[in-house]
């Protein structure tokens, strides 16, 4: 009979060895499981709708586009420059060529003109003032003297606008 209560032993100690093996695997397949399905819910979650494919493919294009015009604009930016370059130089060989110095020269002649007109037209007033009788003489030659001085400021507004493109500022 000792034999027998031996083998109960044995087979208790068995019994609980193949529970815990058999529990290990039992948790590794829930983890393995839980892991995938985990997995799986995440990648349908996450997996971009068609939309927010067009989307993301319109803000590349734009952004494409959008560098695009950047280095556009950087490239006239640069073109700009040169040309306010030349024009300063343009103007400067401009103020300095003989048919600016002639145009300056006739400017400056009607505007000299135009003053001693102007003195004339003030001595033949005070001429008449002095002479009684004078008043129809001077009228008719003040209206010619105002035609020539009329006519001056057209000069020199024609002559300011071949030089600077501006029309006189005195007779506006």
């Amino acid at each position: 009979m000792p034999s027998k209560p031996i083998d109960d032993k044995n087979l208790q100690e068995e019994a609980p060895k193949k529970k815990p093996i058999m529990l290990i695997i039992a948790f590794f397949l829930c983890f393995i499981f839980s892991v995938g399905a985990s997995s799986g819910i995440t990648y349908f979650l996450l997996q971009p709708s068609p939309e927010e494919t067009q989307f993301a493919e319109k803000i590349t294009q734009q952004s494409t586009l959008l560098s695009n015009v950047e280095q556009t604009l950087s490239k006239q930016d640069a073109k700009i420059e040169a040309i306010e370059e030349q024009n300063d130089v343009l103007k400067l060989y401009l103020r300095h060529s003989s048919a600016t110095a002639l145009k300056n020269i006739l400017i400056d002649q009607e505007q000299n003109i135009q003053s001693y007109l102007k003195v004339m037209k003030s001595a033949m007033r005070d001429l008449s003032a002095l002479s009684p009788r004078t008043t129809d003489w001077n009228d008719e030659y003040q209206y010619q003297l105002d035609l020539a001085l009329k006519g001056s400021l057209e000069r020199e507004d024609l002559l300011k606008l071949l030089k600077t493109g501006e029309p006189n500022e005195k007779s506006q």
